[in-house]
């Protein structure tokens, strides 16, 4: 399906949670080509929302691709062209007001995946019962742990946690990271916004992104995500190789 040795399914769930009024966060599954999305708005109803389905909405018209390489290159150049939309109609609405939105992106050809994000959205990969996170947060919590001046436990309590330092649309100028590597059969890759890592510790989306039915584990993610109050929208998708 995608020049490799591996075949792939996936799940997705988004949810609002049991606080926010309306649901910003949206996602991608391209199991036919290969690529998959998760994206968490910010700026309010009609803003966030908007931002994030602009870029399921761009991304979701992606071509199959011819190689890793191009396609790497057209998602990330879609990326680039959509910050400057939102920027655009974000500026001409308001100066106070900002339309933007997180991103985490997956794409997957001949075995190999690459990660395009901004923001805090992250992306796990669960091999073995072991989980590593791939992504780094683009956050202000994330530059003092970067700094030594705060520890990561501590990060996770901390009252400005949810300050992000990156966003497609929030400035004209966009910085977008990458991480690529091998896939191996079982592994699971976890796309996932605040709202799911802000409630789960990465030991508990350990063990529920590993239950063996897809389907199985995304239910227990997102029912426990909603009894501990959920208290913002959350999105995630679960990859697998097979």
């Amino acid at each position: 399906m995608y020049g490799g040795k591996l075949s792939f399914r996936s799940i997705g769930r988004t949810h609002t949670g049991k606080v926010r009024p309306h649901n910003e966060d949206a996602f991608l599954e391209r199991t036919d080509i290969g690529l998959w999305v998760v994206a968490d708005g910010m700026g309010g109803h009609r803003a966030g929302d908007v931002a994030s389905a602009m870029i399921i909405e761009r991304l979701a018209k992606v071509k199959p691709p011819i190689d890793g390489r191009t396609f790497l290159k057209e998602v990330r150049e879609d990326l680039y062209r959509i910050n400057d939309d939102l920027y655009a109609q974000g500026t001409r609405q308001s100066q106070q007001r900002t339309m933007g939105s997180t991103v985490v992106a997956v794409l997957i050809y001949q075995d190999f995946y690459a990660c395009l994000w901004v923001g805090d959205s992250r992306l796990y990969r669960l091999r073995k019962g072991a989980l590593t996170r791939l992504t780094r947060d683009h956050s202000y919590v994330q530059q003092l742990v970067d700094a030594g001046e705060l520890s990561q436990a501590d990060a996770s309590v901390h009252p400005m946690r949810n300050v992000i330092t990156r966003a497609l649309g929030a400035h004209q100028e966009l910085q977008v990271d990458t991480c690529h590597g091998p896939i191996e059969p079982g592994d699971r890759l976890v796309l996932a916004t605040d709202g799911v890592t802000g409630v789960l510790s990465d030991p508990e989306l350990a063990n529920m992104s590993g239950i063996g039915n897809l389907m199985d584990a995304a239910e227990t993610i997102e029912v426990t995500c909603l009894d501990r109050g959920a208290p913002d929208n959350l999105s995630f998708v679960i990859i697998e190789a097979g």
